[in-house]
């Protein structure tokens, strides 16, 4: 039986660092993941594939569409104050 039965093809690359990061990313976004070499027959070309399970193709397709966070929402969040606010409360 394939083990890549239940999985599907999300995408592939050339560098190896790329799969990784997609793959990192779709699993904090909740959706599992993994990739897998392929090598030509002389093995020197290799593209690295990265797969999802079929069912949550739908949502890795949500995660990657994402825009990241900005780092005004970054700081909003550490510190609760809105961009362009005075760092003094002084009145």
């Amino acid at each position: 039986m394939d083990p890549l039965s239940d999985w599907e093809m999300f995408g592939s690359y050339e560098e190896r660092n790329a799969a990784l990061v997609l793959c990192e990313q779709l699993k904090a976004g909740g959706c599992p993941a993994m990739f897998e070499p392929r090598t030509l027959a002389n093995a020197i070309d290799a593209t690295y594939c990265v797969f999802v399970p079929k069912s949550l193709a739908h949502r890795a397709r949500w995660i990657v569409a994402q825009l990241p966070v900005s780092d005004a929402e970054l700081e909003y969040l550490a510190t609760g104050k809105l961009p362009g606010e005075g760092g003094s409360d002084a009145g």
